[in-house]
Formats: C-alpha cells, sequence, structure tokens
C-alpha cells in the first residue's frame, strides 16, 4: 500500500502539459516497380552437345528416374564357409532430367535444382553440376541394362536409375 501512494503521488505531480512529445512522422511507402516478366522473350540457354554422343542417344537421358544406391553383392570366407552377402539397391527419390539442361533431384535429404551439361564422353555423356553433396554428378548408360542408368561421384559413391 505504501509503494501504492507513492507511485500515485509521483504520477500525480506530473503534468502532461509540460511534456514535450513530438509526434512521429512516417514517410511515404514507395511502391517498386517490376518488370512485366509475360513480356520477356529470354529463355534457358541450349545444351551445347560437343561430345560424340548424338542427340538422340542424349534423348535416352531425359526423363524421370527412380534413382537408388547402387546394390553390393560380395562374398565373405569366414571359417571356410563362403557366404554371399547381398546388399539391396536403398532407394532414394527421383532424378528428372530435363531437355532445357536442368536438373532437380533429392538424395541424403537434398532437394536441388540446376543444369546439366554434356562431357564430351560416351561412358559417361550427362554431367549434373553441383548436385547432391555440392559435387559434380556423371550420368551414363548402365552396361547391363537397355534401360537403366549410373550415376556417379567421379569417386566411390554410385546410383542406379531405372524409368518411372
Amino acid at each position: 500500500m505504501k509503494y501504492l501512494s507513492l507511485a500515485v503521488t509521483l504520477i500525480g505531480s506530473f503534468h502532461f502539459s509540460q511534456a514535450q512529445l513530438t509526434p512521429h512522422q512516417s514517410k511515404e511507402i514507395e511502391v517498386h516497380k517490376g518488370r512485366d516478366l509475360s513480356q520477356e522473350t529470354n529463355k534457358p540457354a541450349p545444351v551445347v552437345n560437343n561430345s560424340p554422343v548424338n542427340a538422340k542417344a542424349l534423348q535416352f537421358f531425359i526423363r524421370k528416374w527412380k534413382t537408388g544406391v547402387t546394390d553390393a553383392f560380395y562374398v565373405t570366407n569366414n571359417a571356410g564357409i563362403q557366404t554371399m552377402v547381398v546388399n539391396v539397391n536403398a532407394r532414394t527419390k527421383p532424378l528428372l532430367i530435363n531437355a532445357d539442361g536442368t536438373y532437380y533431384w533429392e538424395a541424403y535429404g537434398e532437394q536441388r535444382r540446376g543444369r546439366w551439361s554434356t562431357t564430351g564422353k560416351s561412358d559417361y555423356p550427362i554431367i549434373l553440376k553441383n548436385a547432391i553433396e555440392n559435387k559434380d554428378w556423371y550420368v551414363g548408360r548402365h552396361e547391363k541394362g537397355k534401360n537403366a542408368i549410373y550415376i556417379w561421384d567421379h569417386n566411390a559413391i554410385s546410383y542406379t536409375g531405372v524409368p518411372m
């Protein structure tokens, strides 16, 4: 109660007529005027085919692929007993390779959109630039499957893909 009466006394002694408050003056809002993109004629840069692989061969890759980490098969020898170990293909999200030189791929919890280009090589004619794990991934036809691809980081990791 003692503190309440002190507060009332202090507030009561202050006269609002003595206060010099200046009201805030806001500035006029400037409206941003952007370009009308519907009138733009820019198109994505064409894919330059500088490889010995012809355009018809590249068409094989232009589609949506169901991808997965490559299968692994190996034999272990333990106390004279041989066992074949089979690691099945762990599925990841699809890879979409577009004709306009772009791609979209999800793997390792990452989502990447980017550009692809030709490599000039017949074994891996396409490279996905700055894709999963910030790596360039090489795409080639699977040698044992008519309708399958390898996706390789040019090191140790690879994926396989089949059309969706």
